[in-house]
């Protein structure tokens, strides 16, 4: 039996989770392309180092499932 497909939003939640446990405790951020504004119809979040580095993570579904 197939296991269900995780949908991008999904996806988008898990991964912002998973980076968020380790960048808040040092310092840094990380929110989604939506609440941070960005103008795209992609889904992915927006990480944001202590130092002030950002870095954009597109989400996209490979056509190859």
């Amino acid at each position: 039996m197939k296991k269900p497909r995780l949908s991008e939003k999904r996806f988008e939640t898990k991964l912002a989770r998973l980076i968020e446990r380790r960048i808040e405790r040092a310092g840094g951020s990380v929110t989604t392309f939506r609440d941070a504004g960005v103008l795209t119809m992609n889904r992915g979040v927006v990480v944001t180092l202590p130092n002030g580095q950002e870095f954009q993570l597109t989400i996209v579904e490979s056509t190859r499932y």
